[in-house]
């Protein structure tokens, strides 16, 4: 089971498959497959709710650092009551019960009489805990007024209902004794509005209480106290607790100030170019700026099948448009600017959207895609919205006026104050040190404004590209022009390291990662853990195989979308699948076939129906009994595969084989003699036209009239190479750090476009099948890896000879410029080029695809070693693919679970918990607590009706309040009841008990000749309901966490796969090594009786040892 030897100094090409879940790599020397596997692992988010595993990390950490301050700041208040005499114990203010007496009516009564000692201690203290909230600043308040459905937005709704409440209202301690100047106190109000509950509950602020009026409450308590003859109500202790009347000093308005300033700019990163600038606020006009000349200089339209930018006057009508909306600027007011300007036709459209059929539009079916977004200038607008309300419209229009015009200064220093400080202070501190139009009016404006995103460069970096693109010219030629490199690329090969080094450079105090500035790391968490799982992969195999001639690498489309993203295209794929099986049906039904359709015929017969059953090119009605008779139709690429590389459905039709043969490898323009206007081209495009069938990215590349050698070698680089910014950046990542193999003449990291590699796929009759097996992606790596520059020439060169194989004499290649000699191509190879000639038979024996292989190393060999291309020690070192799975040791976890229950009913092996009616259903009503009870019953029936007329809907079957039963009708409101159920673990949490967190690993241990299983938990174990009960004579063998890899033997049979769960039954489960998902009918079952239990280190490239002896783990 253990990895062969060491081989170094092989030519070889390395294939990668990176995913969000895996890694498929391939070794592919000149002549046979050195090596190849797959490293999985887990993708680094939540699996029902796409969200960082870090968020409930950070929720919690947050939380408790808040109620540590919290507790924090209580304490030194109760030691500064026991210092000023008050109390002489601070547990004191802890203790709670009828006889104490409610905090509340202590608030009221002491406007009234003098309070003793601990009265007043309580008073003060129960105001300092809760003490009510506060806006940190102008700009948070008027955040939360602008969106009243966030949680902010609800406090604010809130506070104004109880400010309203303290203003309108006449009562004073009760409803009947009326005064003139409404409630003195919160609490007097309080009492009598919500005599019931004074706290809020459940998500509802409508008892929310602004920290200023309980301010002003205490600060009136202190002057009545000392009016009354209180001798602890003293200056010093006001002073202690209130502050000196700024709002921030004082035990009742301590708080953490927000992150900002200097404080701020020390966790802010530094320019991607100058590296001793702080990044530019993205709210700056230059940033911006930047993010609008991008989109613009990038946009591309389509007019008369040619796709190209927009020119200057196009361009010089497009530049101001943006800052002339109220909003965000779209393709559909940028269309309506250039049309009604006459700078273009109404039939142009945008290169890059996707515009439906004329067909889904009749049928509703699809949006307006021009009704996308553009550009957004959030920054602009907010700034422009504000002072426009503020009655400052003259003094914005100077200062946007300068922006536009060339000086940009004054806006991008407004916006680095507003997104560098917090404090309203300090933010007005800072403005005053601009020359601001306008005075005071224009700081209090500005200051109810706070930005808080940054861009990758700095703003003396931006000052220096933003001109030239100002001009025209794109980020990567404006970059250079300013002499910077937009990607910052190395030649391949280069690099100083043999291996890729860490994506960061160290670990910070707390054990945080301090990632590597230089390379500008994306910090997606799901594809940051792909990236460098890919590395451990890289480094693996050049430690085992040396260093690589060439790289070559694919990456999933998906690795850069999020999870909202990813989710509706695989319901798009769903749905074209279903569209798809209703096709073939229809398909079997006209022509009688039994079973799978082939893919080819039912290729034809979907694009029949496209076109209507006419001829793409000379649109002659095509019979359809004749449809899939050989030689009658053949489906043909409209921009040739030779110059294009383009074999999506978007450039495919079908025509009669005389029309393939006689347009060879030219466009449909060339063909039909576009260029002289002839009839034959005029009826293609009405033809086109007026499909409503066709997409708009079809129709474009059927009326496309230039497509020369500029043209199509862009179109080639596009289907070749994945230029997104994660491909991108594992590529500079890969040259600047990786050296080549000595002799290596590659020069740059090729990362390939999945459309190529799925072509050659289905080419080399390398279908896969994903459900079934891990395996395919190491297939991709294979293909990925045979792509060379070589292989993309041959595959060129074939397909320009299949187009011209049949043509007549005299036909001009529109590739080469020569005059075609159809003789030439009798000895033209037939077949379609492959890395060598049995590459495919021998992927699939590696893959363990073929028949009777799979995990067999004595049929692996037997079936390579007939192939005749593998030396003796290769045969020797041979090993079946083996999935290597990345094992989950964590150090820590939760200790348990949120929700707390009550231990009451714990000798009866139950615990309960108060539930709130609107989660109640019917099934729950026999769990309530005291349901079996007589006096209860009224109360359980009424429950029970509520929740069968509404069809066991909590949420509208309790949206009018219950009130219990009684003969009287005067029974209490019931908000919650208490729901058990059984207990069999968990911990004990508070006087209560609260189920363990999840399962941190499971321990093995033998007794005798019995093996047992004991779950690890972090929570300690004089803490848990039920202790471990192991034997005295139980020896540790070692632990297990998730995809550890072990071997059971139970009586005869040997059983191995990847550790999956510990169930309370005592059954494991464990999971195939090429298992996409765990399926608990491979092995689920108890082990306490096996013969022999084996723990093994699985590495980065699948290969297996044993694993050595481990200490116990000190969690449990």
């Amino acid at each position: 089971m253990g990895g062969a030897m060491q081989t170094e100094n092989q030519f070889y090409t390395l294939g990668l498959d990176i995913g969000i879940a895996s890694v498929g790599w391939c070794v592919l020397g000149e002549n046979r497959i050195i090596d190849l596997g797959v490293r999985a692992f887990d993708k680094a988010e939540t699996a029902k709710e796409g969200e960082s595993l870090n968020l409930a990390r950070r929720s919690a950490r947050l939380m408790r650092r808040r109620l540590f301050r919290r507790a924090w700041r209580l304490k030194k208040l109760a030691r500064r009551l026991k210092q000023f005499g008050l109390i002489s114990n601070c547990n004191v203010l802890q203790e709670t019960g009828p006889a104490i007496g409610s905090p509340w009516q202590l608030r009221v009564e002491g406007l009234d009489r003098l309070l003793t000692n601990e009265e007043w201690a309580r008073v003060i203290y129960h105001l300092c805990k809760h003490r009510g909230f506060h806006w940190t600043s102008k700009a948070e308040e008027k955040k939360a007024d602008a969106d009243g459905k966030s949680e902010g937005g609800k406090v604010k709704q809130g506070l104004a209902g109880t400010a309203k409440l303290m203003k309108e209202n006449g009562y004073r301690s009760t409803a009947k004794l009326m005064k003139e100047n409404g409630y003195r106190s919160a609490a007097e109000m309080v009492l009598a509005e919500f005599p019931e509950a004074q706290r809020n509950k459940a998500g509802d602020y409508g008892k929310a209480l602004s920290r200023v009026l309980l301010g002003d409450e205490l600060a009136q308590l202190f002057q009545r106290q000392r009016e009354l003859g209180n001798l602890k109500a003293t200056a010093d202790l006001e002073a202690a607790v209130l502050g000196n009347g700024d709002r921030k000093s004082g035990l009742f308005w301590a708080q953490k100030p927000a992150l900002a300033g200097d404080d701020l700019l020390k966790m802010l990163g530094k320019c991607t170019f100058e590296k001793s600038e702080y990044r530019a606020p993205k709210a700056s006009f230059t940033a911006e700026r930047h993010v609008w000349l991008t989109r613009l200089n990038n946009l591309r339209i389509i007019l008369d099948g040619e796709t190209r930018s927009l020119n200057n006057e196009e361009r010089r009508l497009a530049l101001p448009l943006p800052y002339q909306q109220a909003g965000d600027f779209t393709y559909k007011q940028l269309r309506a600017a250039l049309v009604k300007n006459g700078k273009l036709p109404e039939s142009f459209c945008f290169a890059g959207l996707a515009y439906p059929s004329a067909r889904q539009k009749t049928e509703d079916k699809a949006k307006d895609p021009e009704s996308a977004v553009l550009v957004k200038l959030p920054g602009w607008q907010e700034l422009r919205s504000t002072l426009k309300k503020a009655g400052l419209e003259t003094e914005w229009e100077g200062m946007a006026g300068a922006a536009t015009g060339g000086n940009p200064e004054l806006l991008d220093q407004v916006a680095w104050v507003l997104s560098v400080y917090k404090d309203d202070e300090e933010v007005e501190a800072e403005l005053r040190k601009l020359p601001l139009p306008g005075g005071q009016a224009m700081i209090d404006a500005l200051n109810e404004i706070r930005f808080d995103k940054f861009h990758a460069l700095s703003l003396a970096t931006l000052r220096n590209i933003v001109p030239h693109m100002d001009a025209g010219l794109r980020y990567d030629e404006a970059c250079e022009r300013a002499g910077y490199h937009h990607s910052q690329l190395h030649v391949v090969g280069a690099g100083e390291s043999k291996f890729l080094p860490p994506l960061y450079v160290r670990r910070d105090k707390d054990g945080r990662m301090v990632f590597n500035e230089d390379l500008d790391i994306p910090r997606n968490p799901v594809v940051l853990r792909a990236l460098n799982q890919a590395r451990k992969v890289v480094n693996a195999i050049i430690r085992r195989y040396g260093s690589p001639a060439a790289v070559h690498i694919e990456m999933a489309r998906d690795l850069s979308r999020n999870f909202d993203e990813r989710n509706k295209i695989r319901k798009d794929q769903e749905d074209f699948r279903d569209r798809n099986e209703k096709d073939k049906a229809q398909f079997a039904e006209t022509f009688g076939i039994v079973g799978a359709p082939k893919g080819g015929d039912f290729e034809k017969f979907r694009l029949y129906r496209e076109q209507q059953g006419k001829c793409a090119y000379s649109v002659e009605p095509i019979d359809l009994h004749r449809l899939l008779e050989p030689g009658y139709v053949e489906v043909d690429h409209a921009l040739p595969y030779s110059r294009s590389f383009d074999d999506s459905k978007n450039n495919k039709v079908l025509v009669l084989a005389k029309e393939n043969r006689d347009k060879g490898n030219r466009t449909p323009y060339e063909y039909l003699g576009g260029a002289e206007d002839s009839p034959r081209w005029h009826r293609f495009v009405q033809f086109v036209e007026n499909n409503k069938i066709y997409r708009q990215a079809k129709r474009s590349r059927l009326l496309r009239k230039n497509f020369g050698k500029e043209e199509a070698g862009e179109f080639k680089e596009r289907n070749l190479n994945d230029t997104r910014y994660i491909c991108r950046f594992f590529k500079n990542y890969v040259e600047r750090y990786l050296q080549l193999a000595e002799g290596s003449e590659a020069k740059r990291c090729v990362v390939l476009s999945g459309q190529l590699t799925a072509f050659l796929r289905a080419r080399w009759g390398l279908n896969k099948v994903r459900s079934d097996s891990d395996r395919h992606h190491a297939l991709d790596a294979a293909v990925v890896a045979a792509c060379s520059h070589g292989m993309v020439k041959r595959l060129a060169d074939y397909s320009r000879h299949k187009e011209l194989e049949k043509v007549r004499e005299g036909f001009v290649d529109m590739e080469t410029g020569e005059i075609v000699n159809p003789a030439m191509y009798q000895q033209l190879r037939q077949h379609f080029p492959e890395p060598w000639s049995h590459f495919r038979e021998e992927l699939r024996i590696r893959l363990g695809m073929a028949d009777g292989i799979k995990d067999d190393p004595a049929q692996l060999r037997v079936a390579i070693e007939a192939l005749g291309t593998y030396p003796q020690e290769a045969l020797d070192e041979l090993r079946p693919l083996f999935v290597s799975r990345a094992p989950q040791r964590r150090k820590g976890g939760a200790i348990h679970e949120d929700t707390i229950r009550s231990a009451k009913l714990l000798d009866e092996g139950k615990s309960y918990v108060k539930t709130p009616l609107q989660k109640l259903k019917l099934a729950n009503l026999s769990n309530i607590v005291g349901a079996s009870y007589s006096r209860n019953s009224p109360l359980i029936t009424l429950l029970r009706e509520r929740l069968e007329m509404h069809g066991d809907d909590g949420k509208k079957a309790f949206a009018e309040p219950v009130y219990k039963p009684s003969k009287n009708g005067t029974g209490s409101l019931v908000k919650a009841v208490k729901l058990a159920s059984t207990q069999k673990g968990g911990m004990f949490v508070r006087g209560g008990v609260a189920e363990m967190g999840e399962m941190h690993h499971v321990d093995v241990y033998k007794s005798g000749n019995r093996y047992l299983i004991e779950p690890a938990y972090v929570a300690s174990l004089e803490k848990r309901i039920k202790p471990t009960n192991l034997p005295e004579d139980s020896v540790f063998l070692f632990s297990l966490c998730k995809n550890d890899f072990v071997k059971i033997c139970l009586g005869n049979v040997a059983h191995d796969g990847y550790f999956v769960m510990y169930e309370s039954d005592g059954r494991l489960t464990l999971r195939a090594h090429d298992q996409p998902k765990p399926d608990k009918a491979y092995f689920r079952k108890g082990i306490g009786g096996a013969s022999r239990i084996e723990k093994f280190h699985v590495d980065v490239l699948g290969n297996i040892y044993p694993a050595p002896l481990e200490p116990r783990r000190g969690l449990a």
